[in-house]
């Protein structure tokens, strides 16, 4: 049949066939050498219902190559495995759009009653000055996870044994998905090390900080930003911001945590109160 007759048919457009043949997902089944014109099949017509549905769910189109493509027996467990992929990024977003409301859009009575009900409880520390290996990356969201991991593990291998504390990623700058921070992954040691090429070995000066201790749950993202929100808060409240940058610090073992347990601190540096001009004195 003609494309016309074929669009007709499985309801999608000129258009879209066009381009689902350009992208080898629904190429005609003949092609007339003569005219060039575009000859479907009767047999296409459930593989292009298909896609008309599958794209109602936003797959994009090399998804739904892929799972067109796999064996009839694999397509089921295939898209169950993106559906759930796609209710927990709805999730995300959601429960994004929920903080937004909450920080931005609700009044000011309004939001501090609701986090003075649900609030991270904040605490303080004093961080001794502490020599660090380093490694810093430009990184998008959507790759954070695995460049942390990796980064950290560069960084243990070489220090080894003299590694002394928890690892600690800094972010200098946004991420997200347009905002590729910088990051500063970092490992403390004592001793000496000999730094290959890429590795800064620096000193990260004495501050005090405030801190949320967060399960592995509470670590991902958005749940997270309260607690970056409490931190801040609680930094505002008894000092001043210094010039270090917000920081994870990751004192598990990461990948053997259940989501409940407690794995690492979301922590805000600041200049408590009546010391900001002890630090001015020593700057000066």
């Amino acid at each position: 049949m003609t494309i016309g007759a074929f669009s007709r048919l499985s309801r999608l457009s000129l258009k879209a066939l066009r381009l689902y043949d350009a992208l080898g997902l629904l190429p005609p089944a003949q092609v007339d050498p003569a005219s060039g014109y575009r000859l479907y099949s009767a047999q296409q017509l459930e593989r292009a219902r298909a896609i008309g549905l599958l794209r109602q769910l936003e797959l994009p189109l090399p998804q739904i190559q892929s799972l067109l493509d796999a064996p009839p027996a694999q397509r089921g467990a295939m898209l169950h495995a993106i559906w759930q992929e796609l209710e927990h990024l709805h999730q995300q977003r959601r429960a994004l759009a929920e903080y937004l409301i909450r920080q931005t859009y609700k009044q000011r009575q309004e939001a501090a009653e609701m986090t003075q009900t649900d609030s991270l409880p904040v605490q303080q520390r004093q961080v001794p000055e502490q020599r660090f290996a380093t490694l810093t990356r430009r990184v998008y969201v959507d790759q954070l996870s695995d460049v942390i991991r990796q980064g950290l593990g560069q960084l243990h291998a070489l220090a080894g044994p003299q590694a002394t504390g928890p690892s600690v990623v800094i972010y200098h700058g946004e991420v997200n998905a347009d905002s590729d921070g910088p990051i500063e992954m970092c490992v403390p040691y004592a001793g000496t090390l000999t730094a290959p090429d890429g590795v800064t070995l620096r000193t990260e000066p004495a501050h005090a900080e405030a801190f949320v201790t967060l399960t592995k749950q509470q670590f991902q993202f958005p749940a997270i930003l309260h607690a970056y929100d409490a931190a801040d808060a609680y930094a505002k409240a008894h000092g001043t911001s210094g010039p270090l940058a917000c920081r994870e610090v990751y004192h598990t073992d990461w990948d053997a945590a259940g989501e409940d347990d407690l794995v690492g601190d979301v922590a805000r540096p600041f200049l408590p109160a009546g010391r900001e001009s002890d630090e001015l004195r020593s700057e000066a």
